[in-house]
C-alpha cells in the first residue's frame, strides 16, 4: 500500500475519517468539506467549509510496554497459541504481507514493539454559523464519538484506539477581508494509539540437525576427542 510506515499509515487513515463530512444550505444541498494536511497557504484552496489536520506529537505510553522480548511470525498452527508470536508489523503490513515476507522461511523475527500514543489536532473552518453546527453536530455523533473511538489502520489490519479529549471554539477574524468577516473554527484534540517497530523483520530458518564433537578438557589429555554425536528436530 502507498501509505505504509509509521505515522504515514496514521495520517492517512484520520484523512479517510475526515473524508466526505458534508453542509447544506438553501443555495446548496451538499458541499463536502475538503481535508488539508495543513492551513491552505492560497486564497484559491481555502474553499469554506474545510478541514485541517496537524500531527502535533507523541509519547512513550509506558503503561502498555512489556519486558524486552523477541517476537516471532509463523504459519504454524501452533503459532497463534505463544503469546510472543504476532501477525502483524505496525503501521506495515498485515497477515497476508507477512506470510508473502516470509518466504520459504520458517520463521520472521522482530524486537518487542514500542507502545506510544500519538496527539493530533483537528481543526474545522467555516464561514457561516449554520455550517459551523452541521460540522460539529456530524464530528461529534459520528466521527469522534465519546466512548465509542477507534480507527482501523488497513496497512497493518489492526484497530486503534482514537479518542477525543477536548474541542473547543477558536473563531478568528478574517484579515484578508479587513477583519469584517468571521470565520468559525473549531479545534478538537485526538490521541490515538500506535506502536513503533524498534528493528526489522529478520527472516530464520528452523535448525533440523546437530552435529560435532564434545572434547575431554581433562588436564591429562586435553586433546581426547568423544565419538562424534547427531541429533535431529
Amino acid at each position: 500500500m502507498t501509505n505504509q510506515g509509521f505515522l504515514l499509515a496514521e495520517d492517512a487513515a484520520i484523512k479517510r475519517r475526515l473524508s466526505n463530512i458534508s453542509v447544506s444550505d438553501d443555495r446548496q444541498a451538499t458541499r463536502v468539506a475538503k481535508v488539508f494536511f495543513r492551513y491552505p497557504e492560497t486564497e484559491t484552496e481555502r474553499d469554506y467549509p474545510f478541514i485541517t489536520i496537524e500531527h502535533v506529537g507523541l509519547s512513550h505510553d509506558r503503561s502498555r510496554q512489556h519486558s524486552e522480548q523477541t517476537y516471532y511470525f509463523s504459519t504454524s498452527a501452533s503459532a497463534s497459541l505463544n503469546p510472543t508470536f504476532i501477525d502483524y508489523f505496525p503501521s506495515e503490513t498485515d497477515r497476508a504481507g507477512m506470510i508473502s515476507e516470509l518466504g520459504n522461511q520458517n520463521y520472521l523475527r522482530t524486537d518487542s514493539f514500542v507502545p506510544l500514543t500519538l496527539m493530533y489536532q483537528i481543526s474545522t473552518y467555516a464561514r457561516s454559523a449554520l455550517h459551523d453546527r452541521q460540522l460539529t453536530s456530524k464530528i461529534l455523533r459520528r466521527v469522534l464519538p465519546f466512548r465509542r473511538g477507534f480507527i482501523e489502520i488497513p496497512e497493518d489490519g489492526t484497530i486503534r484506539r482514537f479518542e477525543l479529549t477536548g474541542w473547543g471554539n477558536s473563531d478568528l477574524l478574517d484579515g484578508e477581508a479587513a477583519y469584517r468577516k468571521r470565520i468559525f473554527r473549531k479545534v478538537y484534540t485526538i490521541q490515538m494509539s500506535a506502536e513503533m517497530p524498534a528493528s526489522d523483520l529478520e527472516g530464520l530458518k528452523q535448525v533440523t540437525s546437530v552435529v560435532g564433537n564434545i572434547t575431554n578438557v581433562d588436564n591429562g589429555n586435553p586433546t581426547v576427542f568423544t565419538t562424534s554425536f547427531s541429533e535431529e528436530f
